[in-house]
């Protein structure tokens, strides 16, 4: 084999090499986020909604009582996302079986006044966006949707992303009905 050749093939061998190996490492890496909670559950059932500044698309803030009084369901949302649009869809169905129950939509974060304005025609519940991302680092949401169950004040349970899938609907649905 003469040396331009074998340094070709051998230049070939290491970007496959580098390539194959890239590839498994991104794999890797996208198997382990898509496994990272997207909410530390343990760290935030059963305590204390943290305090948030919830605005409309009017600018008035959400009467902090109204979060900490009876059942409560925050769902986490934003208006670009496309699983959190199939959550909306499910959601405006189910949540109008439990009139004890009120549900909110929360925008965590993005640009306020163009996120709300995008949200006020698809969403189905009073929609406000977190100021300053207060509720959201506090309960160290990165990644949407997620649904949060709050009674009298105290997080009692989390659904990350639990109502897109049919059987996810379902089970939602059972627990809906049974609180």
């Amino acid at each position: 084999m003469r040396p331009s050749a074998k340094a070709l093939v051998t230049t070939f061998l290491l970007v496959a090499v580098f390539a194959i190996s890239f590839f498994f490492l991104y794999q890797r890496a996208r198997e382990k986020r898509s496994a990272e909670p997207l909410i530390l559950t343990p760290a935030v059932v059963n305590k204390p909604l943290p305090k948030a500044d919830l605005v409309n698309v009017s600018g008035k803030l959400l009467d902090d009582e109204r979060l900490r009084r009876g059942k409560v369901i925050l769902v986490f949302t934003m208006p670009d996302c496309s699983p959190c649009d199939q959550e909306n869809e499910f959601l405006k169905t189910v949540g109008t079986t439990r009139k004890d129950v009120t549900f909110f939509d929360i925008i965590p974060f993005g640009d306020k006044n163009q996120a709300l304005k995008s949200a006020q025609s698809k969403y189905a519940f009073e929609t406000f966006f977190d100021d300053g991302s207060m509720l959201s680092r506090s309960l160290q949401l990165y990644r949407v949707p997620l649904i949060v169950f709050v009674e009298d004040g105290i997080i009692k349970k989390t659904f990350l992303s639990a109502t897109i899938e049919k059987q996810e609907q379902t089970e939602f649905e059972q627990w809906l009905r049974s609180l």
